[in-house]
């Protein structure tokens, strides 16, 4: 169901893409072109996605958030596709499949955006997805989205969910600063624990 309908074996793979151990999450990186002015980056080619996951990408909409050094926001799942770029400034991103009906269900994937990653991310529908500023400056986090915001609550998780932080060691800020909202949303197993047999997935064994 969730599978890309291209192998990064084939010769025909984009070879800018790189798959992750969450079907359809991508990381896309292209080359970085120098002088002394400074550099050139292309950020994305949607053609290049579309080609691997056999499907348009229909942007309509675009959004920035400044995080301040420190912060972290997350796990939310909007109800949209998302291809995500830091232009400045240092982030960890870590995403967590949402997708009940999944094999990876309850997966958590660290990935490095921004300064010395140039890195631009691509997620399906159904990823938790969050954000740690981890620089020392302000992270500009600049979002590419496949629906409008509706307003209509959406499902998140608790950012410091014992049973996501372990999977990838922990968030590197030891006072973040977090909303009230993210600070608040219940535990994946408080979540999904109706909907999804825990035990069926190693990575979440306790």
């Amino acid at each position: 169901m969730y599978d890309l309908i291209m192998s990064p074996k084939d010769p025909l793979w984009p070879k800018m893409i790189e798959t992750t151990d969450i079907p359809q999450l991508l990381v896309y990186k292209r080359e970085i072109f120098e002088d002394n002015r400074g550099f050139f980056h292309e950020i994305v080619e949607l053609r290049d996605l579309e080609k691997v996951l056999g499907k348009k990408i229909n942007v309509v909409q675009s959004n920035h958030a400044r995080s301040k050094p420190g912060v972290i926001r997350g796990f939310h799942a909007e109800p949209w596709e998302k291809i995500v770029y830091v232009a400045k400034g240092e982030v960890m991103a870590v995403i967590v499949d949402f997708r009940t009906d999944s094999e990876t269900f309850g997966k958590a994937v660290k990935i490095m955006l921004g300064d010395n990653h140039f890195n631009t991310l691509y997620l399906p529908l159904g990823m938790g997805n969050s954000l740690c500023a981890v620089g020392s400056g302000d992270a500009e986090y600049i979002y590419l989205i496949t629906s409008y915001f509706e307003g209509k609550q959406t499902p998140a998780v608790y950012y410091n969910d014992p049973m996501l932080t372990k999977q990838f060691g922990g968030w590197p800020i030891e006072n973040p600063i977090v909303s009230e909202k993210d600070a608040s949303y219940p535990t994946l197993k408080e979540k999904f624990g109706d909907q999804v047999d825990f035990s069926k997935f190693s990575w979440l064994s306790s």
